[in-house]
């Protein structure tokens, strides 16, 4: 653009540059500048779900089809590869059970199934899918359970049970995290759709219709309480009776929400609990689980199982996660499991199997029967996927990076990019703006003169910084608050007031020629850094090109092609990750190779991977983790 305006502005003479120069300007800030701000709001309505028709075309038949079948495959992938990993299948399921909870838990008996009759919907792991077909004319459940009883295990299972029978005409289930939904600032639908992007590859420009989706919620109790009730809320709001539906939740925080005056129940949903394991279930698992050569030093535990199957061993046990931690830190390694025998309440046995989880994982002498799918070994001693070794991280090391990404990221999704968090804006706005500004002034200082080169230069790490500083990259945008209208209209004076003191222009010509100054910081505050630059730029060569005639313009086009290429490579989000990695890794918060570890923490069993996010493997092993130093 700058090219082709400094050519037409010569070839116009001296006489008529400057009037060509302010039409010129004018135009194109305010084309540019509508562009954005139209791309901007439609990106905006697309990510919360406020499109409506506007640009969502009906689906053809074919298309759906085959947007679906891409979508299934894409789902049994990742939780196929999950189960795996957890060991869900080995050697047998873990033995969860639960019992059916009727109302005020759940909806009426006769909204549920068109009868006043209860429903029986007591079962085990494996009988899940069948169960709620058959039994639940509207395939609408709630299932309930303390932390750790296998709420995730359980419509992990469901889900690829239904992916195994499901038909072309079938729904496709998928599971959705609610810990990623804020209810308070994003419509449902366009969570949904949002979370189908970013954990399943869903192509968003083919869209698939909400009755095609089977909507697996997991983790009501994951969000605060104020936003649970917002969230049921939305939920019935958003979905007929008709439509297929699950949910999960601890069992208190799902009451106290439902006992709210706003929210309800889920509408048309039946409940269930998960149970905790009995004494013998746990005996049995362990037996199974533990190498035959081993088993007699188990006769204590044992022992004490069937002697008090209601005591503080077996209570602290007899959920799915204590009993599979228990598997990682005694029946796979050489730690003597008459351990388990010191600890006098359940609590405190429940807070030694997640402090000895990571030990475990990362230990030296795991590994002895080959390692299975999670990087830790299988009973069997055979891998059901094939697996890169994993690395050897110290276990106080990893324990550490471990309890850095458990505070940073809370119950967010874990992932590389989002460590340019710990980077304070100041910082990466100073040295932003120094780079940015020396690259600026050093090339127009060649084409035009230092002076001007260092106008421009300051000029440059001025807006810089200001933007690094005023606006977080995560952050909505400015252009709605009265923050920016200010600094807009004080860009404005600024420009106005140095254009009609240091050049030689007329007044309407410095007023066109400010007003495209701040249009270029709208376009700024609702689009990107980069835009203000490359406007800073513009205008700067078509300034000093009308001003300066003995300047040659295709020095000042390479000037101007130079600084964007620079200024671009330097506003990249690498750059701020490199200085958030090279942070961590000398504070020794995190190793430098902050993906391979992550990638190596799933492998492991530490970390379960969804889409591009990781996340820990059960929210209690966050908790405890976060309160580590």
């Amino acid at each position: 653009m700058a090219i082709a305006v400094v050519v037409f502005l010569v070839s116009q003479g001296r006489e008529y540059a400057d009037q060509w120069a302010s039409i010129f300007s004018f135009v194109v800030t305010a084309l540019v500048a509508s562009a954005a701000m139209i791309g901007w709001l439609r990106q905006r309505a697309k990510s919360r779900g406020d499109l409506g028709t506007l640009d969502v075309a009906e689906p053809g038949a074919d298309a759906v089809v085959a947007c679906a079948e891409r979508l299934a495959a894409n789902v049994e992938q990742v939780w196929k590869s999950e189960e795996l990993r957890q060991r869900l299948l080995d050697p047998e399921p873990l033995p969860v059970t639960w019992r059916t909870v009727g109302p005020p838990v759940s909806d009426h008996w006769r909204v549920i199934g068109g009868k006043d009759m209860p429903i029986d919907l007591d079962g085990s792991l494996d009988d899940i899918y069948h169960m709620v077909h058959t039994k639940l004319p509207r395939t609408r459940l709630v299932a309930l359970g303390e932390p750790g009883a296998g709420k995730t295990s359980l419509v992990m299972r469901f889900a690829l049970a239904g992916l195994a029978a499901r038909e072309q005409a079938d729904p496709v289930p998928v599971i959705l995290r609610l810990s990623t939904w804020t209810p308070s600032n994003q419509p449902v639908i366009g969570w949904i759709y949002a979370r189908l992007v970013e954990d399943y590859d869903y192509n968003s420009a083919e869209p698939l219709p909400l009755d095609r989706l089977l909507l697996i919620l997991d983790g009501l109790d994951e969000m605060p309480a104020p936003e649970r009730e917002q969230a049921l809320i939305q939920i019935n709001a958003a979905f007929s009776a008709r439509h297929p539906l699950v949910l999960t939740s601890r069992t208190a925080e799902y009451l106290a929400t439902i006992e709210s005056h706003r929210a309800d129940v889920l509408t048309a949903a039946a409940a269930i609990e998960l149970k905790p394991l009995d004494a013998a279930a746990i005996r049995d698992y362990l037996t199974i689980t533990t190498k035959p050569a081993r088993l007699p030093e188990w006769s204590n535990v044992f022992a004490e199982l069937t002697a008090n199957p209601d005591g503080e061993l077996a209570r602290g046990l007899s959920t799915p996660l204590a009993l599979s931690l228990a598997r990682v830190a005694y029946a796979e390694r050489a730690a003597d499991p008459d351990h388990l025998l010191t600890f006098t309440t359940r609590r405190d046995l429940e807070a030694h199997l997640l402090a000895e989880l990571v030990p475990a994982l990362y230990s030296g002498s795991v590994g002895h029967r080959g390692r299975g799918p999670s990087g830790y070994p299988s009973r069997s001693g055979r891998s059901s996927v094939r697996e890169q070794p994993s690395l050897a991280w110290r276990a106080d090391a990893a324990h550490r990076w471990l309890s850095f990404l458990a505070r940073h990221f809370g119950r967010r999704g874990i992932s590389w990019p989002g460590l340019i968090d710990v980077v304070p804006p100041w910082v990466y706005g100073v040295l932003l703006g120094l780079l940015a500004g020396l690259c600026a002034g050093t090339a127009f200082g060649v084409a035009a003169g230092s002076a001007g080169g260092a106008l421009l230069g300051t000029a440059m790490a001025m807006a810089t910084f200001a933007y690094v500083v005023a606006r977080e990259p995560r952050e909505p945008p400015l252009t709605s608050g009265a923050l920016s209208w200010i600094a807009i209209l004080a860009l404005f004076a600024v420009v106005l007031g140095l254009l009609t003191m240091g050049a030689d222009l007329r007044a309407g010509q410095a007023v066109v020629i400010a007003l495209g100054a701040a249009l270029w910081l709208q376009v700024t505050l609702s689009r990107g850094l980069i835009a203000v630059q490359v406007g800073l730029l513009d205008m700067t060569v078509v300034h000093t090109a009308v001003t300066r005639p003995s300047v040659s313009p295709y020095t000042l086009t390479l000037a101007a092609l130079v600084t964007i290429l620079a200024v671009s490579v330097l506003s990249a989000s690498r750059l701020r990750f490199f200085l958030a990695r090279a942070m961590l890794a000398t504070s020794g918060r995190l190793p430098w190779r902050v993906a391979t570890f992550l990638k190596d923490g799933h492998r492991r069993g530490a970390l379960r991977q969804v889409g591009d996010l990781y996340y820990f493997r059960h929210d209690l092993l966050r908790k405890q983790l976060a309160h580590k130093k």
